[in-house]
């Protein structure tokens, strides 16, 4: 942390945080520079006629009367200067301590899971690969490390992933005398199209290394290299959210999550004017909503399609989505909104823990005026509270872009995500990235096939792309 810099431009340093510094924290900074420029004028000041007294001490040396004076001037002088230099310090400190301490609080309104500072293993390790994602030994180590697992660590996820899309799915685990510190899930996939590569985990925004300690997160990405020679394999992709990895990696996508409150009134309140607005103007058409399970499936898979096709994206399977709605040990739901008893705005939520999520939502285009997609999300928001949820996930999206934006305004914090490729060399890239150029015109040439085709033939294109 730079604080002389800080200092010098306190808006620039709030501009370059993934989330601005809040209002009051920016005023107590603000407040600070004022007084650390002010003291650094008087400093400069200070210093320039020390330097000037200085000169005088030749020409007085003669005159004992007129060197003594000299002397204790320039006591005071030196008094002044270090006094200021202490003041300036000060400021200083004062700077990185309300700076830990807005961070700190950043990090409460965050899960644990995001926060928490992984400790030092040192010790050798042996390694085991499982074939099997329901082995004992995977199932008793994420219910261990239940703070630090997301769900897409638990078995029935990569089982269904096996079961849906034919893709195998493995895990590596790390052993210290037979008993598990670390493991990392991944799933195979082979295409004519898309090569040969391993994700953790696919298809999702979350998975990669689990562990409570970072030196073995490192062993078990680089251990996993050794699918390249194993499995044929062109590529390995490795999707976490802990910092500082020696891989090369993509880092330009961020989840945004939301603390919530323990009553939906707090909420109301706590959205800003702007926001509830829009909601209100979704009002005036009389929407309807429902949550529930597989009865809502066909409802929710034709907005879904539908939009799909609009974004030039291939579309899942109805069959994928039936799949994660049936695992009991999943706490899967849909939502639907309705206008005059049509479907227009969905979502998939998933829900772990203290976390509910929205991996994947849909509005038709047609009443994107209506701010029907505003009216859901506050519906989740309502639904997430009253079943006791702490945390919305509004899911990923690229930092700055327009879904960034939209999830942002809702108090959304967010959280870097870093995807790492143990087996590339130099700056990793992702070529299945939709925003890669490469792929524009056959996003523009999808937009163009009716929704009925892009139900047929997106299912056999999409389950090879993570």
């Amino acid at each position: 942390m730079d604080v002389k810099k800080i200092l010098k431009d306190p808006q620039a340093y709030s501009a370059s945080l993934a989330t601005p510094l809040a209002e009051q924290v920016y005023g107590e900074l603000k407040a600070l520079q004022q007084q650390s420029q002010a003291l650094a004028k008087k400093l400069k000041k200070t210093q320039a006629d020390k330097g000037r007294l200085a000169r005088l001490f030749k020409a007085a040396s003669a005159n004992a009367v007129q060197l003594d004076a000299l002397k204790l001037q320039m006591h005071s002088i030196s008094c002044t200067v270090r006094d200021t230099e202490l003041a300036i310090a000060q400021i200083r400190l004062a700077t990185t301590r309300l700076l830990q301490e807005s961070a700190a609080a950043t990090r409460t309104q965050l899960p644990s899971r995001f926060t928490r500072t992984l400790a030092h293993y040192g010790k050798s390790i042996a390694w085991r690969w499982l074939d099997d994602p329901q082995d004992p030994l995977w199932q008793n180590f994420v219910q261990q490390q239940a703070d630090l697992a997301s769900v897409y660590h638990l078995p029935v996820i990569h089982n269904i992933i096996q079961t849906a899309f034919g893709h195998r799915c493995k895990i590596l685990l790390a052993l210290d005398s037979g008993t598990v510190v670390g493991g990392l899930p991944v799933t195979l996939m082979r295409s004519r199209l898309f090569g040969r590569q391993a994700v953790s985990v696919s298809f999702f925004n979350y998975g990669g290394p689990l562990t409570a300690y970072r030196d073995i997160a490192e062993q078990l990405i680089a251990q996993s290299r050794n699918l390249v020679t194993t499995d044929a394999l062109d590529q390995i992709e490795i999707r976490t959210t802990l910092a500082g990895l020696p891989f090369p990696c993509v880092d330009e996508k961020v989840s945004m999550i939301r603390r919530l409150p323990e009553r939906d009134a707090d909420l109301e309140a706590e959205l800003g004017a702007k926001v509830r607005a829009q909601v209100n103007k979704a009002k005036t058409s009389k929407p309807a909503v429902r949550f529930g399970g597989a009865a809502l499936l066909d409802d929710f898979y034709r907005v879904f399609a539908h939009n799909m096709r609009d974004l030039g994206t291939p579309v899942y399977s109805k069959v994928w989505f039936a799949q994660l709605l049936a695992a009991r040990e999943l706490k899967a739901s849909l939502v639907v909104c309705y206008l005059d008893a049509k479907a227009v705005s969905v979502g998939f939520l998933l829900g772990y823990q203290e976390v509910l999520e929205i991996p994947w939502a849909s509005t038709l285009r047609s009443v994107n005026g209506l701010n029907m997609n505003m009216w859901m999300y506050r519906q989740i928001l309502t639904h997430a509270i009253a079943e006791g949820y702490g945390f919305f996930d509004f899911g990923r999206s690229t930092q700055d872009a327009n879904t960034y934006k939209f999830k942002k305004q809702w108090g959304a914090l967010p959280v870097a995500h870093y995807w790492y490729y143990p087996t590339t060399i130099g700056t990793a890239s992702r070529s299945h990235n939709p925003d890669n150029p490469k792929l524009k015109l056959l996003i523009k040439l999808w937009q163009k096939l009716p929704v009925w085709l892009t139900k047929i033939i997106g299912p056999p294109i999409i389950k090879n792309i993570p």
